[in-house]
C-alpha cells in the first residue's frame, strides 16, 4: 500500500504540473517548457510502475468494461506521444538546440492535444477512482461506507461536476478543441485560484463520467449473466 501511495503522489504531481502548464501566459515560455519536461519525467515513471499493463493490453477485448478502460488508456498514451512530439518541435528553450522548424499550425495542434490530454487523463483517473479512495481511506484511517457519508460525498461531487460543466464554457474548451483562435486571455493577476478550481472541476467531471460509466457497464454485465425467470 505504501508503494501505491507513493505512485499516487507522483501521479497527482504530474496532474498538478499539467494544470500549471496551462498557465502559459502567467509563467512564460521557459517555465512552461520546464514544467512540461518535469511532467513527462513523472509520466515515464508512471509507465515504468505500470509496465505489466502492456503485457495484458491484447487480452479482454470481449468485455465491454475492459474495452472501455483500455480504449481510454490507449487514447491517453497516443495523445501523450503527440504532446511530446509537438512540444519538441515548438520548443524555444529546453529542446531549442534541435533547431526544428515550428509553425503556427503545430502550436495550434499542441494546444489541442494538451486539452485532449487534460480530458482523457481525467477519464483515466476515474477508471481507478474506487481503488484510489479505498487506499487513501486506509492510509488516513478514515472509516467509509456510512450512508450519510456516501450521500454527502456524492452530493459534493455532483456540485463540483456542475461547476465543471460551467467551466467548460468559461474556459472556451469547445473553441480550443476546434482549434478556433480566441483573443480572450485569463487574468491570472485577478483570478489565479479560480483558474485552478475550474480546471480541477473539469477533471472531477470527467473522472465521474468514467467512474459511473464503469459502474453501468458492470451492472449491464451482471444483468446479462443473471438467469432469466420464465413464466
Amino acid at each position: 500500500m505504501k508503494l501505491f501511495l507513493f505512485r499516487l503522489i507522483l501521479d497527482m504531481l504530474a496532474i498538478g504540473l499539467l494544470l500549471a502548464a496551462f498557465a502559459y501566459n502567467w509563467f512564460g515560455n521557459a517555465a512552461h517548457e520546464i514544467i512540461g519536461t518535469l511532467m513527462f519525467g513523472l509520466l515515464i515513471s508512471h509507465n515504468v510502475f505500470n509496465r505489466r499493463w502492456y503485457g495484458m493490453v491484447a487480452k479482454g477485448w470481449r468485455e465491454p468494461r475492459s474495452v472501455f478502460s483500455k480504449t481510454i488508456t490507449l487514447c491517453l498514451l497516443l495523445m501523450m506521444v503527440g504532446l511530446l512530439a509537438t512540444s519538441v518541435i515548438i520548443s524555444q528553450t529546453v529542446f531549442d538546440f534541435l533547431s526544428l522548424r515550428s509553425t503556427f499550425t503545430v502550436r495550434q495542434i499542441h494546444a489541442l492535444i494538451a486539452y485532449l490530454v487534460l480530458l482523457i487523463a481525467a477519464l483515466h483517473v476515474g477508471l481507478q477512482w474506487s481503488m484510489i479512495m479505498r487506499v487513501v481511506g486506509q492510509a488516513l484511517h478514515v472509516k467509509t461506507g456510512t450512508r450519510i457519508q456516501t450521500v454527502a460525498l456524492r452530493g459534493l461531487a455532483c456540485l463540483i461536476a456542475v461547476y465543471g460543466v460551467h467551466s467548460l464554457f468559461v474556459l472556451d474548451i469547445g473553441l480550443k478543441l476546434r482549434m478556433e483562435t480566441t483573443f480572450r486571455f485569463w487574468d491570472f493577476e485577478a483570478a489565479a485560484i479560480e483558474f485552478i478550481l475550474r480546471h480541477t472541476a473539469i477533471i472531477v467531471l470527467c473522472a465521474m463520467i468514467a467512474h459511473y460509466s464503469l459502474k453501468l457497464l458492470s451492472l449491464h454485465k451482471r444483468d446479462r449473466r443473471s438467469p432469466r425467470t420464465t413464466e
